[in-house]
This record gives C-alpha cells, sequence and structure tokens, in this order.
C-alpha cells in the first residue's frame, strides 16, 4: 500500500476535483547537463598539438605547435569574447620553435603557456593581463628524454601551479609553490609508455593518463596526486581503470582533456587500426556528486569526426573551451513547461 501525500491527501479533501498533469523538461542525463554541440570554426591550421585555456575575464587563449615540417614552431592567440561571430584566424608567432608538447592554464589575470622543445627545455611564457602582453620565455627545467609525449598543467586557487610531464613510462610532477619552481618528482607506478596526460584542480591535483600498462595493454586510467584533499600531500593515489584495449587487438586509446565546469568531463581519442581505420574522439563525464576518486564515469560518448589530437585541431580548440561556459549556463535555463 502506498500513502498518499500531504498535497493529495488535502486536494482529496475538497468539494470539487479539477485533475492537472505537469510535466517538466530538462536538458539532463542523470541530473547531468547534456550538452548540445555546435560547430563555431572550422580553418586551415593542422591538427597536431594545441592547448588552450580561459583567464578570468572570459577571453580565450589559444596556442599551437606547427608540424615538423613546419620547424615545430609555437603560436598563441587572444580571442576577447569567444563566440560564433569571433575571428579564430589570427595567430602570433612566439619565436620559439622545436616544440614537443605544449600545455596553457590560467587563473584569473595571469596565464601560463608551457612547452618542451627538442633540447628537453621546459619553458613557460607568462601574461598578467590574461594574455594581453607577455613577459620573456622563462627555463624552469628539463625533460629527461624528447620521448615526451604528454604535458598538462594546472593552477591551485591561491596561485600555485603543477606541471605533469609524461616522459616515456613515467610521469613527473613540478609545482610552483609560494613564487618557486620546486625540483621535479617522478610517480610511484610501473606501466609501459604513456601517450597523453591532462590534470584538472579540484582539493588535489586529478589527472587522466593514457597510455599502456606493464604488458602493453592499452589503458586510459584516472589518477590523483594529493594536494590534502581525498589524497595526502605529495603521494599518489592508485591508478584506476577508466577504459581498456588488449595488446593483441586493434584498438588503443591516445590524447586526454579533463575539465570541471559542473561534473568532471574528459575527451579522449580512440584509435581504430583495423578495417575501415580512424580516430574518432569520445566523450565521458562523471556521475553527479561522485567524488574524482570514486572514478564514477558515464559510457563515454563517440563524436562523428575525425580527429587525430583532442583539444589540438581547429574544431576542438573551440568546442573544449565553450563548453564551460555554456555548460554552466545552460544549467541554469532549464525549460519547465
Amino acid at each position: 500500500m502506498r500513502s498518499l501525500s500531504s498535497t493529495l491527501l488535502t486536494a482529496q479533501q475538497q468539494a470539487s476535483h479539477t485533475p492537472y498533469v505537469r510535466i517538466e523538461a530538462k536538458n539532463k542525463i542523470a541530473g547531468v547537463v547534456r550538452l548540445d554541440w555546435t560547430r563555431l570554426y572550422t580553418g586551415t591550421e593542422d591538427d597536431y598539438f594545441h592547448a588552450l585555456t580561459m583567464p578570468g575575464d572570459g577571453s580565450l587563449i589559444r596556442v599551437r605547435v606547427t608540424p615538423p615540417a613546419d620547424g615545430r614552431k609555437l603560436y598563441r592567440q587572444r580571442v576577447v569574447n569567444p563566440g560564433s561571430s569571433s575571428d579564430f584566424s589570427n595567430w602570433t608567432y612566439t619565436n620559439q620553435y622545436n616544440c614537443l608538447a605544449v600545455a596553457a592554464a590560467s587563473l584569473g589575470a595571469e596565464v601560463s603557456i608551457l612547452w618542451i622543445n627538442t633540447s628537453r627545455e621546459v619553458r613557460r611564457l607568462k601574461s598578467s593581463d590574461y594574455g594581453v602582453s607577455w613577459g620573456s620565455p622563462e627555463l624552469i627545467d628539463y625533460s629527461p628524454t624528447t620521448a615526451v609525449n604528454g604535458l598538462a598543467a594546472a593552477y591551485k586557487p591561491n596561485g600555485d601551479l603543477a606541471i605533469f610531464l609524461a616522459d616515456q613510462a613515467t610521469l613527473y610532477v613540478k609545482k610552483y609553490l609560494g613564487g618557486s619552481w620546486q625540483t621535479k618528482a617522478a610517480w610511484d607506478k610501473t606501466t609501459g609508455d604513456l601517450s597523453g596526460v591532462a590534470a584538472v584542480y579540484d582539493a588535489d591535483w586529478n589527472l587522466l593518463v593514457t597510455g599502456k600498462d606493464s604488458s602493453g595493454n592499452f589503458k586510459l586510467w584516472s589518477l590523483i596526486y594529493g594536494d590534502g584533499g581525498d589524497v595526502s600531500l605529495a603521494t599518489w593515489s592508485a591508478l584506476k581503470e577508466f577504459a581498456s584495449a588488449s595488446s593483441d587487438g586493434n584498438f588503443e586509446y591516445q590524447r586526454i582533456f579533463v575539465d570541471k565546469p559542473d561534473v568532471y568531463r574528459c575527451f579522449y581519442i580512440e584509435k581504430f587500426s583495423g578495417s575501415e581505420a580512424y580516430n574518432r574522439p569520445f566523450w565521458s563525464h562523471s556521475v553527479l556528486d561522485a567524488k574524482f576518486l570514486d572514478n564514477l564515469w558515464r559510457e563515454p560518448v563517440p563524436f562523428n569526426l575525425s580527429s587525430i589530437w583532442i583539444s589540438h585541431c581547429p574544431l576542438w580548440q573551440l568546442l573544449l573551451v565553450i563548453y564551460p561556459q555554456w555548460c554552466l549556463e545552460s544549467s541554469a535555463n532549464d525549460t519547465e513547461p
């Protein structure tokens, strides 16, 4: 037997009864906003290394590296009010070349562009005015080798910055604390070569990593570098599997992007080398109210396009940076007819 609610009991006691049906339509899946994607730009830039960030004024900072045939040159761009009417085609050459990987991060007015070159130099360009002007390149460290397949960076709200570098089978972290760069530290995991890393700060540095395990199987893992939130300071959580493909199969995972506009949202490339081969972007998001440590993700969904690089081709540059702001606005504008 089911008891009537107080509202229904009150209605039952009325002299007359007029039934009403109320329908609510919300653009959500299991409580999480469902994103509607729109192409904002199609340009002539090569599908190659790229990074982006949005500083506190809402502008868009994009950086890209040209292919080896063009010297791996590093370009930057600032779009004041990114949208469907914006011009995303103007680039400024930074006079940096031979770049192997690139990352970008921002906090308030501060923006950092980071890259590694063929001399193993880890360098940074910093702006303190939302990317309007930039200082001189700063040498902050050296990578162990030139076999670098992933670079990510994320700010902590107090201004600390962490850089994560995937060099062969080792993930390194280098932190900028209180105005000083710290010695880089290696993780304590055993894997095969890594192919990508992404980072977002939320009480800890929360990471997604692609690569191989020690048996050669292809993996996508979640991982936390602790800052005292869910994981102790300067310690690594266990690697938790998100996706897996056998070493003797035709699938592998490459490149990765993660952010938290509302829930954790990630994007990665699934590479298929069998018949009708493809490089297809997939996206997923965490379960509502789940902690990153829980490793609870929605089944990944493919995009109907081909790309080798997540957040590196012109389309992804715009999709991945516009969606966080739109997502939060959409959440506040659910329709209730």
